[in-house]
């Protein structure tokens, strides 16, 4: 995969769209060392210092948009197994549904998708060197584990992304629910998910994993089964 990299930039997602504007062809990744605006789900603020990672893949929309969605878990499978050698013996590597990374419950990794006519941008941060600490949720850095260099994990991920979107574009998703579903943070736990953005109302069950479709199931105290396409996710209170 072509990688172009900048020293900083305000945002890996907003490069590879101009980049699609001036007439580049996807396949190819946009790599900052420093992103100056960048930003999460919801337009939440993404930081990353210098020795973080910031960086887009590109990739043109799939000839179904129905399968779009399960770009995120794919996308997840591929950060999950970069990061694996990196653990130490007692630390707990998972996956947040849909595609956040969780080091012993402190989120290390997220991912931002955004999509138009020509593109899809699969935008992931890393924290590498440092953490963001004024969020209303854990976080960890990987220099607290290892010995990390951002560019390297740059090669290791675009690559590793490479192999799964080649296997989602010729099986689909639901060869790979299997490998997701045993890397999926409490699976068979109990877990709640939000039902609105302010996240007022609450749906609680044991987490049964994703479907093909890469939607959460949970299962409620009588046994019924529902399928969540969205939601934020939390061990329950």
């Amino acid at each position: 995969m072509k990688i172009f990299q900048y020293d900083t930039i305000d945002s890996t997602n907003n490069e590879a769209k101009r980049l699609i504007q001036q007439g580049e062809t996807p396949l190819f990744a946009v790599y900052a060392r420093q992103q100056t605006a960048g930003r999460g789900r919801l337009g939440r603020p993404w930081e990353t210092p210098t020795g973080n990672v910031a960086v887009t893949m590109t990739v043109k929309p799939p000839k179904d948009l129905s399968t779009q969605s399960t770009i995120a878990p794919m996308t997840a499978l591929a950060i999950y197994d970069v990061l694996k050698p990196l653990m130490r013996a007692e630390d707990r590597l998972a996956i947040k549904w849909p595609n956040d990374i969780l080091i012993n419950e402190a989120k290390v990794s997220g991912t931002l998708i955004e999509a138009d006519r020509s593109a899809i941008y699969i935008g992931v941060g890393i924290n590498v060197e440092t953490k963001p600490e004024h969020v209303p949720y854990k976080t960890i850095c990987l220099s607290e584990l290892a010995e990390v260099k951002a560019e390297k994990l740059v090669t290791e991920l675009t690559a590793a992304f490479e192999k799964y979107y080649t296997r989602w574009q010729h099986e689909g998703f639901g060869t790979l629910t299997s490998l997701y579903n045993k890397r999926l943070f409490r699976l068979n736990q109990p877990l709640r998910i939000s039902l609105d953005r302010e996240k007022q109302t609450w749906q609680e069950g044991i987490c049964c994993g994703v479907n093909q479709d890469g939607h959460l199931q949970l299962k409620d105290d009588q046994g019924h089964m529902k399928a969540h396409s969205a939601g934020d996710i939390d061990a329950p209170r």
